[in-house]
This record gives structure tokens, C-alpha cells and sequence, in this order.
């Protein structure tokens, strides 16, 4: 009796593990219920479109990251796992830098609605970046050396938690959207080798907290705008090979945080050496085919930083 009765329970117990896996689809399902079944979708999604070798049978919370120690080359997606007294996981962070990916930018990452970093440097992805991101928190976006093209989406100017915007070495085309001045944490804003057109909107005389601030390699035309001086808070300014007028605002004297200039190819008239002298931190000092006539002061000799002239 004793052991048919051992028998019962062991086949009881055996048809509910059965019903446990085909409830939670074995062992990923069950690991990966903290991560709502929308956050899951998505990345199965944007998986296929960026042409990432994701391995659905592993809780996306539970993949391994990797990454090299200078952090150029990445494969991370992160997980913040305290919501609802640690009973939810949402992805707050998707890496994938230079992975050779191939595809698409997938509209499908509003879907992740708690991610606040997104960093696709150096693939090979093209297509137009999603109107639908405007929706994201996000604070870091890069799109850093990929085949992006079309205009930047005058929507992203409604994602006012950016802090870093980087869409460098790309074929994005077009005006810039005067949008983009409503980004008001904005520190570093680096668009160089692209296909913009037209001018600096004069809306970024708003974006006063810049620190970084880089348009080399674009048909960008236009004078230098003297707004340029209120970024006092600027710390590197490269506007290198664009189509834009002289002379440099003399009002650029008041980046006094100033560490990096490059500024080269203007058109327009001559002028005297831009003045530079309260730049005592200056590390690389490029003024190259501007149109410079007169003395170099002698003031460049109180930069004991300067490595590049």
C-alpha cells in the first residue's frame, strides 16, 4: 500500500511539473516572468530588424554581457529588477557596439519604455531614426558610425531627459530641426560627418548647457553665430570642413572652459587671430585655412596644456 501510494504522489507530482512547463514554457518562461511578455516581444522584434543574435531561450535579464576594456566593442542589455518590491524587471540599457550588425533601426524600442540608454555605435544599420523613440526617457543615444540616413525626426527635440545625443559618421541629411533646442540637458551634441544643409538654428542660442559641440563635415553654411558665445559652459567645439562664413564671433572669448577648438575651411573675409587669451586650459588649438591675417599672440605661450597647434 505504502508503495502504490509513493507511486501516486510521484505521478502527481510528475503531471504537475509537466504543467508547469507547458504554463511557463520551461525554463525561460519561468525565469523570465519578472520581464513583462511586452518587454520580451519587443526585444524579439527588434532582434530580427537589427539582425542580433539573441538567445530567447535565456531570460533576456540573464544574458551574459561582454565588452572590451576600453568599451569599444559591447553586447549588453541591462535590466533594472526593483520595481513592484523586486517582483518586475524592465530593460533600462541595450549596447551593442561594433557587432557588425547588419539591419534596420526598429521602431519597436519604444516598446521599451524604461530605457534610458541606447548605444548602437559602429554597425552597419540603416533606415531613418523612429519618430515613435520621441516616446523613450532616454538620456544616452548613439548612432555613432553606422549608414543612418533621412533627417533627424524634429520629435526627438521631445526627449528632454537626453543628456548625450551622438549621430557622427552617419548619411543623415537635410536642416537641422530647430526642435533639437528644447533638449535643455543636452551636454554633448555631435552630428559631424553627415549631409546636413542650411544653418545653425538660431533656437540653439537655447541649449546653454552644451559642453561638446561638433558639425565637421557637412554642407552647413551660414555664419558662425555669435549664440556660440553664451555656451560658456562648452569644453570642446569642432566646426571643421563645413560651408560656413567667418569671422569667429569675438565673443568666443568667453569659452573661457574651452579645452578643444578646431574650427577650419571659412569663407568670407579676413580677420585677426580670434581672441583666446582667458583659454588657459587649451589642449589642441586647430585655426586652419580661416583667413587669419596679423600676428599669432604671444599669449599661446601662457597655454602650458597645448599639445596640438
Amino acid at each position: 500500500m505504502k508503495r502504490v501510494a509513493f507511486q501516486s504522489k510521484l505521478s502527481k507530482a510528475v503531471f504537475l511539473l509537466f504543467l508547469a512547463l507547458v504554463c511557463f514554457g520551461g525554463s525561460y518562461r519561468s525565469d523570465a516572468q519578472k520581464l513583462p511578455v511586452e518587454e520580451v516581444n519587443a526585444l524579439k522584434q527588434i532582434g530580427s530588424k537589427l539582425k542580433a543574435n539573441w538567445d530567447f531561450n535565456v531570460n533576456p535579464c540573464q544574458w551574459k554581457a561582454s565588452s572590451t576594456p576600453d568599451s569599444s566593442v559591447a553586447n549588453n542589455v541591462s535590466c533594472d529588477c526593483s520595481f513592484n518590491n523586486s517582483t518586475v524587471c524592465h530593460i533600462t540599457s541595450i549596447m551593442l557596439k561594433s557587432q557588425n550588425l547588419t539591419g534596420v533601426l526598429a521602431e519597436e524600442f519604444a516598446n521599451l519604455t524604461f530605457l534610458n540608454n541606447l548605444d548602437l555605435t559602429r554597425n552597419y544599420l540603416n533606415g531613418s531614426i523612429p519618430s515613435s523613440w520621441a516616446s523613450l526617457p532616454l538620456v544616452n543615444l548613439s548612432l555613432l558610425g553606422n549608414r543612418v540616413g533621412g533627417r533627424i525626426p524634429k520629435e526627438i527635440g521631445k526627449i528632454t531627459t537626453l543628456n548625450m545625443l551622438v549621430l557622427e559618421d552617419n548619411l543623415l541629411e537635410g536642416p537641422l530641426p530647430s526642435e533639437l533646442s528644447n533638449l535643455n540637458s543636452l551636454q554633448r551634441l555631435l552630428l559631424a560627418a553627415n549631409n546636413f544643409i542650411g544653418q545653425i538654428p538660431v533656437t540653439f542660442s537655447k541649449m546653454t548647457n552644451l559642453t561638446d559641440f561638433r558639425i565637421d563635415g557637412s554642407s552647413i553654411n551660414g555664419t558662425i553665430p555669435d549664440f556660440i558665445g553664451n555656451w560658456t559652459k562648452l569644453q570642446r567645439l569642432d566646426i571643421q570642413g563645413t560651408s560656413m562664413m567667418g569671422p569667429i564671433p569675438s565673443n568666443i572669448s568667453s569659452l573661457a572652459n574651452l579645452n578643444y577648438l578646431r574650427i577650419s575651411d571659412l569663407k568670407g573675409s579676413s580677420q585677426s587671430f580670434p581672441p583666446l587669451q582667458d583659454m588657459l586650459d587649451m589642449s589642441e588649438l586647430v585655426l586652419r585655412n580661416c583667413k587669419i591675417i596679423g600676428e599669432i599672440p604671444q599669449y599661446l605661450a601662457s597655454m602650458t596644456n597645448l599639445k596640438t597647434l
